[in-house]
């Protein structure tokens, strides 16, 4: 049972990290799925360290070295990992994430081996020296990322999505004014605000719209990260992210349908529904739909009562 044993506690311990590490991308502990997610990844990684001591034969297992290591680990390599990979698009984040990630899992590495005591004076100067060289090159990075020009994701589908709307962002240096939820001015055009923040949700995420009925959407970006808005079917919507994750490239939106806000900026999306139905909002930011990051809006018939 030696080697089943080895395969279990890899794929236990892996999977351990990678939950952590979808929980720090994917919400940063900030919701319940997150938090439930990360519990799981820490537990996941436990049964596997336990396997693998069980693997080796060993007679004993110190609890207290075994899960103080475990869970130090767990959340040291997730974050570390987490971090890495989204340092591109959350660099404001990641630049503190990646270095704790880093300090965590040294700790661990060095309180799980009890019995072979590394040398202190050797062990501070690789931490500082080690942890020295992750902060600079994140710091740097950071510098690099932070100013990089906004992108945008290609969505080019012929033309299907051409109903006359344009887009309006406000200007970089302009206040953020933001109309009330729900309003209808004098030309009969309804006002919707829809909030994107870096819980990588809408709000609302869910709300109704009437065939042939002329909107001015208020997209307003409350977060530090860069969000979109993009209008759609739901399974275009789908068959689109799934486009994107094969061709593993950079798209670039330029179509009537989508607006991209910069962190603290609004843009303003003048829309009307040509047909009834489910209609369906997502964020095309890498990561963000998979995380969550989309929105349903129910389109009812134009004569319907």
């Amino acid at each position: 049972m030696k080697f089943q044993l080895q395969h279990l506690s890899t794929l236990s311990k892996y999977a351990g990290i990678g939950f952590i590490a979808g929980a720090v991308n994917h919400g940063m502990f900030s919701e319940q799925r997150s938090l439930i997610t990360a519990g799981f990844g820490v537990l996941f990684f436990l049964v596997g360290a336990y396997l693998e001591d069980r693997s080796k034969g060993d007679a004993a297992v110190a609890w207290g070295d075994a899960l103080g290591f475990g869970i130090l680990a767990s959340v040291g390599l997730g974050f570390f990992t987490g971090g890495l990979q989204h340092f591109p698009d959350s660099p404001e984040r990641s630049v503190w994430v990646v270095p704790t990630g880093f300090f965590l899992s040294l700790l661990s590495v060095y309180f799980g081996n009890a019995t072979e005591r590394v040398n202190a004076k050797a062990f501070l100067t690789y931490a500082l020296v080690g942890g020295g060289v992750v902060v600079a090159a994140c710091v740097a990075a950071l510098g690099l990322l932070g100013n990089a020009a906004p992108h945008d994701h290609g969505y080019d589908d012929g033309g299907a999505h051409q109903h006359g709307h344009e887009v309006a962002p406000t200007p970089a240096a302009a206040p953020m004014a933001v109309p009330a939820s729900e309003s209808v001015d004098g030309s009969g055009v309804r006002t919707v605000v829809i909030d994107m923040n870096d819980k990588l949700r809408f709000a609302p995420a869910q709300w109704e719209a009437t065939e042939g009925e002329a909107l001015r959407l208020v997209v307003v970006n409350s977060g530090k990260a860069r969000h979109e808005l993009v209008i759609g079917q739901e399974k275009e919507l789908a068959d689109h992210a799934k486009q994107m994750r094969d061709a593993a490239q950079s798209h670039h939106h330029h179509m009537d349908n989508a607006v991209s806000v910069e962190p603290g900026q609004a843009a303003v999306l003048n829309w009307t529904f040509k047909s009834a139905g489910t209609w369906g909002m997502a964020c095309f930011e890498p990561g963000h739909y998979e995380a969550g990051m989309a929105g349903q809006i129910t389109v009812k018939a134009k004569h319907s009562h």
